[in-house]
């Protein structure tokens, strides 16, 4: 008797995880799809084509989608997302951007202060330069043609130069500005020009120049008012890896992590 019975209860226990199984099968097979990804998908495919979809193309969107999320779980399925170093590295980042987005705190007024006076140096606005120059390239004899010019002007008599693309008048640039635009020689002459004089052939990547210096802007410290975007774009960015590194070092507690013998010297140097 007590056999039997052990017997009927092994069969139930049996049905009961076949059912499960089945159940599981069932509900991986099951794909919904919600008006809210649909529309999404249409809204996008309207701006890209700049109309709204015909039936027969909303239909397209849909069936994309489906055969979409048909590969996706038949990839899942075959088991194609283990090791693949893009997949683990989309599947992290996706992961970091969700958990620095979480932080749904509000950014306090004194904190953005402090924030802004612990990273002065971070906003410093470096000393500016207001130029004009005259411009002669270098495959087209450009040296000594600037010596040449350089000669002109002093006898204020007319000079032919060439056309410069990036222009020929500048504002408000700095000396990293001119040495990304011109070249480091050209940049470093900055510091030993005097105000509305034309200087001697200075050399650039592109060939010689001579220039003349309008107006210049002291180095200086913005107001907090003046850089606040800046200031709150910042202090969030902060807040956000802040919170992403917590989350991380809890979880890095949560797991043994074992690295091969081998690359031990590397990892530790």
């Amino acid at each position: 008797m007590v056999r039997k019975v052990a017997i009927f209860f092994t069969i139930g226990l049996i049905i009961l995880a076949l059912d499960l199984v089945y159940s599981t099968l069932k509900d991986e097979r099951l794909i919904y799809i919600s008006e809210e990804e649909v529309y999404s998908l249409l809204n996008t495919w309207a701006l890209q084509v700049g109309r709204n979809p015909n039936p027969d193309e909303a239909k397209a969107v849909i069936d994309n989608l489906i055969e979409e999320e048909i590969l996706y779980r038949e990839a899942l399925r075959l088991g194609l997302d283990a090791n693949d170093q893009i997949i683990k590295r989309r599947l992290a980042q996706k992961l970091m951007f969700l958990k620095q987005e979480s932080r749904g705190e509000k950014l306090k007024d004194e904190e953005v202060l402090n924030f802004y006076n612990e990273n002065k140096e971070k906003y410093l606005i470096p000393r500016q330069f207001d130029f004009t120059h005259l411009f002669f390239a270098k495959d087209s004899n450009g040296s000594a043609r600037a010596v040449e010019a350089e000669r002109l002007l002093k006898k204020s008599q007319e000079i032919r130069s060439d056309v410069f693309f990036l222009g020929k008048n500048f504002t408000n640039k700095s000396v990293k500005e001119l040495k990304k635009d011109f070249g480091a020689l050209f940049a470093q002459a900055f510091t030993n020009l005097e105000i509305n004089e034309w200087s001697e052939p200075i050399e650039s990547t592109y060939g010689s120049h001579l220039v003349k210096i309008i107006g210049i802007q002291p180095e200086r410290m913005p107001s907090l008012e003046e850089i606040k975007p800046r200031v709150l774009i910042d202090l969030d960015l902060q807040k956000k890896d802040s919170a992403l590194s917590e989350y991380l070092n809890n979880l890095k507690d949560e797991y043994e992590i074992i690295i091969s013998r081998s690359l031990e010297q590397t990892y530790n140097e």
